[in-house]
């Protein structure tokens, strides 16, 4: 999904399939932000209103959530009512698709401090969780659990059906290549990988700051032993919930062994007269990276993945 524009209701989405674009007539995102996108929904959230929702992008089918006002605010306890802005919520999945069971939860990476928070169908507020392991950079569902990756380096299962809630250790940190910038989860073929970005700023003359891109990813399952291949997997990374998808069954349009990227990198598209522009295809078997979307405007606001169901 493209980001939005100021003067139409219509979000274009890009096809790595065709490689053409349509454009989805959404009026319930227009000046929103998307802090997610997990098993086909949308996570959008209204600055003005607080109003935070799930939206389906193809069926346009919408589920309320509790609003931002809902949240505990750890950055400032004495005033627990104060105004939140969209970027509150970093990241957000879903553990299961909503319009096959209502049985879902959905989880998310919150405030400044980063902490987890999640909501069920049925609860009036969020749920923050509070752990020796705080802050976290990014979180996935496998097999009945959360999973999510420590600032600090372990990665941790997240059990919210027990009582209480179960938070466990189960890998310990890996040895950071130099000038990763982003780590990312992700379950290929029953494995979860730990995928590494590196992130370069360049100068150039024509530009009053610097521009950055991205130069390489390396990945290691969480016994922290490098893979030097993922077969005919295709990995999708961003600020959608990271997914894993043979080239089988796209022979005509994309490749495996690879890594399909967006420009996740906030620190820089928000500071960089670039904006968001960085994304791209990385080949692991030789290192190369090349473009899927040709000559990429400059955007504000990130690009995410979204994948139809039942993907």
């Amino acid at each position: 999904m493209l980001p939005g524009k100021e003067d139409t209701q219509i979000r274009d989405f890009f096809s790595l399939y065709s490689g053409n674009t349509y454009g989805v007539y959404l009026p319930e995102i227009h000046k929103k932000w998307c802090c997610g996108s997990s098993e086909g929904w949308l996570v959008i959230v209204d600055e003005c209103t607080e109003e935070i929702f799930l939206l389906n992008p193809f069926s346009r089918a919408k589920i309320q959530l509790p609003s931002l006002s809902t949240f505990s605010d750890p950055r400032d306890s004495s005033d627990p009512e104060r105004p939140r802005d969209c970027h509150f919520i970093v990241k957000a999945i879903l553990s299961s698709n909503p319009d096959t069971t209502s049985k879902y939860v959905v989880m998310a990476i919150v405030c400044n401090w980063q902490k987890l928070s999640f909501w069920r169908p049925g609860d009036k507020r969020w749920n923050t969780l509070t752990t020796r392991w705080d802050p976290y950079e990014e979180i996935i569902y496998s097999n009945g659990l959360f999973y999510a990756l420590s600032n600090q380096g372990p990665v941790v299962t997240v059990d919210i059906n027990s009582d209480p809630i179960l938070v466990t250790e189960i890998a310990p940190s890996v040895e950071e290549p130099i000038l990763t910038d982003r780590f990312y989860l992700v379950e290929s073929l029953g494995d979860l990988l730990l995928v590494s970005r590196i992130i370069e700023w360049q100068e150039e003359d024509d530009r009053p700051l610097p521009a950055y891109k991205t130069v390489q990813f390396e990945a290691y399952r969480l016994d922290r032993m490098k893979i030097k291949s993922i077969g005919d997997q295709m990995l999708f990374l961003g600020d959608n919930c990271s997914i894993s998808l043979s080239s089988r069954y796209f022979p005509e349009c994309c490749r495996g062994d690879s890594i399909y990227f967006n420009d996740d990198y906030y620190e820089g598209y928000f500071n960089s007269p670039s904006g968001c522009h960085d994304m791209g295809v990385f080949n692991l078997a030789d290192g190369s990276i090349k473009s899927f979307y040709k000559d990429p405007p400059i955007w504000v606001t990130p690009t995410i993945w979204v994948t139809p169901q039942p993907w």
